[in-house]
């Protein structure tokens, strides 16, 4: 069956109850957005916490004519049209299942069916979702909507700090390469990783307001303020879900020429020397080849043109690193050896004591007592006597080499 592309008009389908406006603090706003018109969206009036699961069902089970509901019979144009509902902050969407099609909802991003409804007709392929909307995501669609009115308090807080951000960002470069650089440190600035078990509702870490308010978030709070600022900047991005050691969350973003991948907590803080952390930029616009070593997504969730090699958007092998006089952490090569002779020239004549430099994987020098002996001697016939203290790892077809050196 042809993939469905279906509007949102569909979703008149929820006959809409009416919800009482929650009122929020008045709190002053930097609103520096373009005013674009609105979205229609429409939604069950959402479940309070006075109201039990069992008497919101029968509330909205009333409201559904599953005859409009929209029909799907693949996973990907499934995951296609509710990615587009929750973009457009919708929380409710019922959806019919044909063909013998039950799809996996582990697999669904920040989506959930509600299993534990008893009106739920899974024989006829009835299923109700509910879209969870992120405070990151909220902001940014206030944003690039000129509408803040639905925000609350702490959201308006969360808008300010982004926008600052945002503005700092332009004003930094028109150059949409390095907006993404300025938003990516930024949030490794002000994020330290922190998680706790599974919360029974979102909590803070879990979102751009604990990577960016609170200084504490999960892959969850990082993606969320990638996502935000991102698109607050006009940068194509979205979120990623998939296994790196585990469930895991992280981004990809879309470019003229193609699409990358942005793991902003795996970049933060992951080689520590010393009891301090450097931030990686091995996942700054990452393609395949390099992250598909220790990530693995589901199909349905990421761009189509994905990039399979490092090119000029990859961060080690773009002008902003060439220009950057040495301001980012790492470097990269064309063979093993010219890196190891990158990392003693940035050590004897140019006194770096920490130095990071990818190449293409080298199974001599993925040992690291090759690796730091043939450094060592390009360091002494520079001059250069000391200690050489080295980490060597690999990302499918490349390799990372981190060195300190202590000067005697």
């Amino acid at each position: 069956m042809t993939k469905i592309f279906l509007t949102f008009a569909l979703t008149a389908c929820l006959l809409l109850t009416a919800c009482g406006n929650n009122s929020v603090e008045s709190e002053s706003l930097d609103l520096q957005a373009t005013e674009t018109p609105a979205v229609e969206t429409f939604s069950v009036c959402a479940q309070s916490e006075e109201v039990t699961r069992e008497e919101n069902s029968k509330v909205t089970k009333a409201q559904i004519d599953w005859s409009r509901a929209p029909r799907f019979d693949n996973f990907d144009a499934l995951v296609e049209y509710l990615n587009n509902c929750k973009k457009n902050l919708q929380t409710w969407q019922p959806v019919v299942c044909v063909n013998g099609f039950k799809p996996d909802s582990n697999k669904i991003p920040n989506i959930r069916p509600i299993w534990q409804l008893s009106w739920t007709d899974y024989g006829n392929g009835h299923i109700l979702y509910q879209i969870t909307n992120y405070p990151g995501e909220r902001v940014a669609y206030a944003y690039t909507h000129g509408d803040t009115s639905f925000l609350s308090a702490e959201e308006k807080r969360l808008y300010n700090t982004a926008v600052k951000i945002v503005n700092d960002a332009k004003s930094f470069s028109s150059d949409l390469l390095y907006q993404e650089l300025y938003i990516h440190d930024r949030i490794t600035d002000k994020a330290t990783y922190y998680t706790q078990n599974p919360q029974p509702k979102l909590a803070r870490f879990q979102t751009a307001t604990g990577a960016l308010i609170d200084g504490k978030a999960n892959c969850q709070g990082y993606s969320d303020a990638f996502y935000m600022l991102a698109t607050m900047c006009g940068i194509s991005a979205d979120k990623v879900c998939g296994d790196a050691n585990g469930s895991h969350v992280w981004n990809s973003v879309s470019f003229n020429n193609g699409s990358y991948f942005v793991d902003v907590t795996w970049n933060d803080g992951t080689c520590k020397f010393d009891n301090t952390a450097y931030t990686y930029y091995i996942y700054f616009n990452a393609p395949t080849n390099v992250i598909g070593s220790d990530h693995q997504w589901y199909i349905a969730h990421v761009p189509k043109n994905l990039q399979g090699a490092p090119d000029g958007r990859n961060f080690y092998h773009s002008q902003a690193y060439q220009n950057s006089d040495g301001r980012y952490f790492g470097a990269w090569s064309k063979t093993a050896e010219d890196a190891l002779g990158h990392i003693a020239y940035r050590i004897a004549n140019q006194g770096y004591a920490l130095s990071w430099v990818e190449a293409p994987y080298n199974a001599t020098y993925a040992n690291v007592d090759n690796a730091i002996n043939y450094t060592l001697n390009q360091l002494t016939n520079r001059g250069w006597y000391g200690q050489l203290y080295m980490n060597v790892q690999w990302r499918g077809k490349y390799m990372y080499f981190t060195a300190k050196a202590i000067r005697n």
